[in-house]
C-alpha cells in the first residue's frame, strides 16, 4: 500500500523571464514524492481563474489528488522568479488563495490517514491558513511524521511561526543560507543544539547546495558529498523541495542513512538539471533512487 504523504500550503504559478511553471514548495514536495511512489495529497486552495484551472489539470495529469484543493475568491498564487547567476529570487504575490485554505471535515479525515505531513513557514504567513495548518497537524496519528521546511522568504515569516512550528516538527529543513539566518534570529551559535534539545527535533536536514548535504541527529552530523552536476539547461528552483521529497520517501522506508542522503542527493541533482520545480522524470533514473 502507497505511504500517503500530505502536503500544506502553496501550489502556485512560478512566472520565469521567459516561461511559466507550477510550483509552491508543498506542491513540489507532493509531486516528486508521487513520482517515487507514493500518495500524494495537497491540501492547497486556487482562484477561479486561468492559473486556478491549470494548476488543477497539471495535478491530475500526474496522478496527484486534488480532493483537497478549494476554490478561493481570491485569485490563484503567483511568485515571479529572477536570476542573479544561479541563484534564484522570488516575487511573492500577496493575499492569493493559498493564503485562504480552510479547515473543513474532510481535512479531519485525511489527517488520520496521512503517514507523513510537509509543512512550511511561508504557509503560514496568512489567515485562515495559518490556523488550518496548525489543526491538520493535531489531528495527525502519533506514527505521522512531521516535516518542516523553513522557508524564509521575507517579510514573510516570524520568529514565533518558526519557533512553533519546530516544536510541531519531527524533521526540518533548511539550506545552508535559512540556518545562518535562523541562527541570527535565535541569537545562538549552537542552531543544532537548540533545534534537537529545546524543539525536539529528531533529524535536522541542511542542503549546501553543489557541496551537498548536511544530515544531523542527537548522535551523528555527517556531511555527504553530491556528484557533480551539468545545471547549464537547468535552475535552482524546487531542487530543495525534490531533496526532501526523496528524504521523505526513504524515512518511511526505513533506509540507511548513507543511502538515503545518496539518493535523495542524486534526485536533487536530476531536477537542477531541468527548468522549473517539476520535472519530467526518466522511469529508469527514478528507479536508481526508489
Amino acid at each position: 500500500m502507497k505511504k500517503i504523504i500530505t502536503g500544506l500550503g502553496e501550489i502556485l504559478v512560478d512566472v520565469f523571464p521567459d516561461y511559466v511553471k507550477p510550483g509552491g514548495a508543498p506542491c513540489n514536495v507532493v509531486y516528486n514524492a508521487s513520482q517515487l511512489g507514493n500518495g500524494g495529497v495537497l491540501v492547497s486552495s486556487v482562484g477561479n481563474d486561468e492559473a486556478g484551472l491549470s494548476l488543477l489539470d497539471f495535478l491530475i495529469m500526474n496522478d496527484i489528488d486534488t480532493s483537497y484543493i478549494q476554490k478561493s475568491v481570491k485569485p490563484s498564487g503567483k511568485v515571479h522568479v529572477t536570476f542573479q547567476g544561479s541563484e534564484a529570487s522570488y516575487e511573492i504575490i500577496k493575499d492569493v488563495a493559498w493564503d485562504d485554505i480552510r479547515w473543513n471535515e474532510k481535512l479531519s479525515e485525511l489527517a488520520q490517514k496521512t503517514d507523513c505531513v510537509c509543512f512550511s513557514t511561508l504557509s503560514q504567513r496568512s489567515e485562515p491558513s495559518k490556523s488550518t495548518i496548525l489543526k491538520f497537524l493535531n489531528e495527525v496519528p502519533k506514527h505521522c511524521l512531521n516535516v518542516l521546511d523553513v522557508n524564509l522568504r521575507p517579510p514573510f515569516y516570524s520568529l514565533e511561526t518558526i519557533l512553533q512550528s519546530c516544536h510541531l516538527a519531527d524533521v526540518v529543513k533548511l539550506n545552508e543560507h535559512e540556518f545562518a539566518e535562523l541562527s541570527g534570529l535565535l541569537e545562538t551559535d549552537n542552531l543544532i543544539s537548540y533545534l534537537i534539545e529545546t524543539c525536539h527535533v529528531r533529524l535536522i536536514i541542511i542542503t549546501l547546495g553543489k557541496n551537498g548535504s548536511r544530515c544531523v541527529t542527537a548522535t551523528s552530523d555527517t556531511t555527504y558529498p553530491t556528484e557533480l552536476i551539468d545545471t547549464s539547461n537547468g535552475d535552482s528552483v524546487g531542487v530543495g523541495d525534490a531533496f526532501i521529497a526523496c528524504v521523505i520517501h526513504h524515512l518511511l522506508k526505513n533506509t540507511p542513512e548513507a543511502e538515503m542522503m545518496e539518493k535523495a542527493n542524486r534526485f536533487a541533482g536530476m531536477v537542477a538539471a531541468q527548468k522549473g520545480a517539476m520535472i519530467a522524470f526518466d522511469e529508469n533514473d527514478l528507479k536508481e533512487v526508489r
